[in-house]
């Protein structure tokens, strides 16, 4: 593009009162968001280092050096995401400009790590006049100091090619509870301050990959409450959360066992393998599907254990990465592993290199797992079919509106002529939408209650009990059509005794009898009257020859 041009683009541009003070500068920047994220095979935090309140070895750790950049290179890392602390350096809270030793100390930093050849991220962190702050009476000041910073920071690194993106804030929060509308609205607009900001300051900034984050950076709140951001440029925005999960095991460490790999050691979560392929679905299809990139900020597990089974607890450590890691490369989500240099049993443990050791490996369990998971190649998604035709063409057995509330709400019984003729294929479908404040859960059992039956949804087994905010990482007013099945053994019982469904937190729309092979065992003389359609959908006046029928929306065979 001619110099002209740029020119004429850089005056016509007033992003919500940020002049373009600077023409735009396309040259070496060419990744689009999904690919910089998906260029990130392992990616690492320099936790608690540079944002420290004051100087970077306040929390215990030491200086960062260029030997330590290298070492995490060397280990396999190839992206570094840095969290900075900048309110204690800037020289007025009125400008928010950052004072020029700390300035060049952040640069240091960046620059060890693109020698490296490493992708780099550099965020707000611990901003807490801005990160406590979601509020509708600190808005305006807040997103003036935002602005103010970024355009501070921005301009000083604007000369910086593509391997260096932005984030603009860190985990905005009210003590972690669910975000009100307002705290929603707030976090959203600082996210279009925070782009509005950096586009503003021109050069390569214009075209710079920017990282925004869902409130509390949690997944959950972000697929109900997150706004992307108005951008000028095409393709070049990426969202952030953060993932712990479940926190019992991640980070309270009450659970010492996870996944469906290792509940015949002990005690397990319900959260599982399933939850997270089931999550990352969502975010892929919900943001990727929009254009964004995705980066997981923050993830890991606090090293924890027992004497007693310690190794065993370890390498189920080092499968719970590989697992996240592996869903994360699979679906094009750049991943960074927080590492916090702490080697001890319990919380907050997340250390994977030992700073003071000349960066040691202090946990090898954490390095097999990320290495592991980081050899899986991105899969380019392809259509899933309409949920909505999962029961399309079944029985439906019953239909309303009922809450399932344990003996307050509905229980359902499905009697045993109901699978009489036919075979373990079938599925029941329930149709239901998520409605709790505690927490939700489905239950089958035989008619005398005596034995909880296993079922299979997908290719998880459970004994009785489904939690759907577990299985498909949702919360409360999300709606699901579930396929249910059972094995031979069970499906023999319920012949002979029946199903009673009931539950909590749920509130149950339609349960449909089905068969996903097409065919159906039913058979009715198809005489009854009523519209009747072949298998493949034509409409005929009347069933005359040999074949399966729908009249009715119920399957008939002759």
């Amino acid at each position: 593009m001619k110099r002209t041009t740029l020119l004429i683009i850089a005056a016509a541009i007033n992003l919500c009162g940020f002049a373009q003070t600077v023409a735009p500068d396309s040259e070496g920047m060419v990744k689009s968001a999904q690919e910089w994220t998906r260029d990130v095979v392992m990616g690492w935090n320099l936790g608690n280092s540079l944002e420290c309140p004051n100087n970077e070895t306040e929390w215990g750790n030491p200086k960062t050096t260029k030997a330590m950049i290298h070492a995490v290179r060397e280990a396999g890392f190839n992206a570094i995401r840095i969290p900075v602390r900048w309110i204690n350096h800037v020289t007025s809270q009125e400008t928010m400009e950052v004072n020029a030793t700390w300035m060049a100390r952040v640069k240091e930093v960046v620059d060890w790590c693109l020698e490296e050849d490493m992708y780099v991220m550099i965020n707000t962190h611990h901003e807490e006049w801005l990160d406590r702050n979601p509020f509708y009476s600190k808005q305006q000041e807040n997103n003036r100091k935002l602005a103010a910073l970024w355009t501070s920071i921005a301009t000083y690194f604007r000369d910086y090619g593509e391997k260096l993106i932005f984030a603009g804030t860190n985990e905005t929060t009210v003590n972690w509870a669910a975000p009100t509308t307002e705290q929603q609205a707030v976090q959203n607009s600082y996210n279009q301050t925070f782009v509005d900001a950096v586009r503003a300051t021109g050069g390569k900034n214009y075209y710079r990959n920017l990282v925004v984050q869902t409130f509390a950076c949690s997944p959950y709140h972000g697929l109900s409450g997150f706004t992307i951001p108005t951008d000028p440029v095409e393709g070049r925005l990426s969202v952030e959360f953060h993932y712990y999960d479940p926190y019992e095991y991640c980070g309270s460490c009450t659970y010492y066992y996870w996944g469906d790999a290792y509940k015949d050691k002990g005690r397990v979560p319900s959260s599982n393998e399933k939850t997270i392929t089931n999550l990352f679905d969502r975010i892929r299809n919900t943001w990727g599907n929009k254009g964004l990139g995705v980066v997981m900020g923050e993830y890991g597990v606090a090293n924890h254990f027992t004497e007693n089974d310690k190794q065993t607890q370890q390498e189920n450590m080092q499968y719970y990465l590989k697992c996240v890691v592996s869903e994360a490369r699979s679906h094009g989500f750049a991943a960074f592993a927080w590492d916090n240099n702490a080697f001890n049993n319990g919380p907050e443990n997340f250390g994977i290199f030992n700073r003071w050791q000349n960066m040691a490996v202090g946990n090898t369990y954490f390095l097999r797992g990320i290495t592991e998971g980081a050899g899986t190649e991105y899969i380019e998604p392809t259509p899933n079919p309409d949920d909505d035709d999962i029961g399309q063409g079944g029985m439906t057995i019953w239909e309303g509106d009922e809450v399932l509330n344990w003996g307050d709400g509905l229980q359902l019984s499905l009697p045993a002529t109901l699978f009489e003729n036919r075979n373990s294929n079938l599925q029941v479908v329930l149709y239901y939408t998520q409605d709790y404040t505690d927490y939700d859960m489905f239950q089958f059992f035989y008619g005398d209650w005596s034995v909880k039956p296993t079922f299979f949804v997908g290719d998880s087994s459970f004994d009785g009990e489904f939690i759907p905010s577990s299985y498909y990482a949702t919360g409360s007013g999300t709606s699901h059509i579930t396929p249910v099945t059972f094995g031979e053994s069970t499906f023999s019982i319920i012949q002979n005794k029946g199903l009673v469904l009931q539950g909590h937190g749920l509130r149950l729309n339609k349960v449909v009898l089905n068969d996903p092979t097409g065919i159906s065992t039913v058979t009715k003389d198809p005489s009854v009257q009523g519209k009747t359609y072949t298998i493949d959908g034509r409409e005929v006046k009347q069933a005359n020859r040999p074949g399966v029928y729908i009249i009715n929306g119920k399957k008939y065979m002759k």
